[in-house]
């Protein structure tokens, strides 16, 4: 479970790339795509992050031997609002986008994916707290680059966005919480409301009764095509307690190519069905999980794009 891993890269891949697509996108208030492309870790390699085994990297704690640790110390007691806890583990991992046009470096983004809860007790972080250690770690990272970095000097900008990991149900992911801008010598942050919640689930129907219902429906829809293993899940984006974006994964084992195709041919027409025009819906259709068809449908818009290897 990426929740509770300690120190080390996230293995789980899908997290992975949801924190990435996030980072992405708040990253456009900052860097537009029109202008820039983009590299990953060209600076914080593993080397600069690895914390195992005493390791002197970015995830470590912060000790003598390893002054640039984002970690609290071992023996070092942290106020979580709700108590003090020795030597959490707060920071799990850091993803990092570099921006670039041609040659020239034009920014950098950062994600900070944090715990929830620490300790033996699984204390929960108050907000206020969290948000200071965010403020105190992000400004330590953004001096540790330029100092570190001869390509990242003051004049180029660093977005730093926290992520953090929701432990509180299995229904409930994460989402980005908070983020700095820092250039030159200013630097600003701001809070973020992004929830991320597995569907179906009891939390997505708390949050958007109308959106569950309607994929309860959708996901009849396509199951009555080819019944037998055959699953329809999913994962909704919240920001502001509004539904922005539906991502949906048909799921099916030992089709043909005729009842993949029915599928698809259903998943689409019944996709222009969803009410609400303000979210992106996204959805992939594999067969032994090997993906054969993937489809989108933008925000402000009941058209569906195709794509498919049928």
């Amino acid at each position: 479970d990426t929740r509770v891993k300690p120190l080390g890269i996230l293995s789980d891949v899908d997290l992975r790339i949801q924190i990435e697509d996030g980072l992405m996108e708040l990253s456009k208030a900052h860097f537009s795509p029109n202008s820039v492309a983009y590299k990953s870790h060209a600076f914080l390699d593993y080397d600069e992050l690895d914390a195992t085994d005493g390791s002197r990297g970015l995830l470590g704690t912060l000790r003598d031997d390893n002054p640039n640790g984002l970690n609290p110390g071992k023996n070092e007691e942290f106020d979580t609002g709700n108590g003090k806890v020795s030597g959490p583990t707060i920071l799990v991992d850091i993803y990092e986008l570099d921006w670039y046009n041609n040659d020239e470096l034009k920014g950098i983004s950062i994600s900070l994916i944090v715990n929830d809860r620490v300790g033996d007790k699984d204390t929960k972080i108050k907000q206020s707290n969290m948000q200071q250690y965010l403020e105190v770690s992000s400004i330590k990272l953004v001096n540790y680059m330029r100092s570190r970095f001869n390509e990242v000097t003051d004049s180029v900008p660093i977005y730093v966005a926290a992520y953090e990991l929701d432990s509180s149900s299995d229904d409930r992911m994460g989402g980005y919480i908070y983020s700095g801008y820092f250039q030159h010598s200013s630097q600003t942050f701001s809070k973020v409301n992004e929830q991320w919640v597995r569907v179906p689930s009891s939390s997505f129907t708390e949050m958007d009764s109308k959106a569950a219902e309607e994929f309860t429906e959708y996901k009849q829809e396509v199951s009555n095509v080819v019944a037998d293993n055959t699953y329809v899940v999913g994962e909704a984006e919240f920001i502001d307690d509004t539904l922005t974006r539906l991502q949906i994964e048909i799921q099916s084992h030992g089709k043909t190519a005729g009842e993949l195709l029915a599928v698809s041919q259903i998943a689409k027409e019944k996709l222009s069905e969803f009410s609400q025009t303000n979210c992106s819906y996204i959805v992939s259709i594999k067969n032994n999980d090997t993906v054969y068809c993937m489809m989108k449908r933008d925000r402000n818009t009941k058209d569906v794009t195709v794509i498919t290897s049928l």
